[in-house]
């Protein structure tokens, strides 16, 4: 890829038309499969609401009770997450400590936090986490698949590209952008859309921005778009 743009277009246009064969008969479509569950825990067909004849098709949901059961056993609280000395010389530091972490859980919400992540794994069977450093402090974040461009055969040793939608008082408020490029993106507003390219909804005034993470060459830094 010679920039970064490149990469990501090629990677959206692999991720939304592309599949992976993982064995002699077996193809995996990641995109499908997410789109898949997503219908299933909202109660949707992907075959379509009605039958041949054009009569409404009940959906009988045994998904969510799954779901909510495996959510259920697997759950983690805030109670749950403690700090124990190894020593007894280490008492007091435990101590401090675990008072540290449970402010700064209470800070960010944590125990929605972990509700959120709890949800996403019974429901897809992983999660991404993203933690960002705001005013000083970590706010943990759960990202939701829809969001998100992956090589679903190789996870951990390709790229990760999320895909948000700014508007334009956001993108002027993050110093750490390029003020210039942001002004010249604020004219490609638009309406936000899903990875296919469907529209979300009818609001247009919204900035496509791609946040790539990954090992990447250093001449991707330097690049001018």
């Amino acid at each position: 890829m010679e920039n970064i743009c490149e990469l990501v277009r090629v990677a959206e246009k692999n991720f939304n038309q592309g599949s992976t064969q993982k064995s002699e008969y077996v193809n995996f479509n990641m995109k499908e499969d997410l789109d898949t569950i997503d219908a299933y825990l909202n109660s949707k067909f992907i075959s379509g609401e009605t039958d041949t004849l054009g009569r409404q098709k009940p959906f009988f949901n045994i998904v969510i009770a799954v779901r909510n059961l495996w959510f259920r056993a697997t759950d983690i609280d805030r109670k749950n997450i403690r700090l124990r000395a190894t020593k007894a010389s280490h008492y007091l530091l435990a101590f401090l400590a675990s008072i540290h972490l449970n402010n700064w859980m209470k800070k960010t919400a944590f125990g929605i936090f972990l509700n959120d992540w709890g949800l996403t794994l019974a429901g897809y069977g992983s999660a991404v986490l993203k933690f960002v450093e705001k005013e000083g402090e970590l706010y943990p974040e759960v990202i939701p698949w829809q969001r998100l461009i992956v090589d679903s055969f190789d996870f951990e040793n390709n790229p990760k590209i999320e895909k948000l939608y700014f508007t334009p008082a956001q993108l002027r408020k993050n110093k750490s952008y390029n003020q210039e490029l942001v002004e010249s993106l604020i004219k490609t507003k638009g309406t936000r859309k899903r990875m296919s390219g469907q529209s979300l909804d009818n609001k247009s005034d919204y900035i496509e921005v791609y946040e790539v993470h990954g090992e990447l060459p250093l001449s991707y830094l330097t690049e001018k778009y």
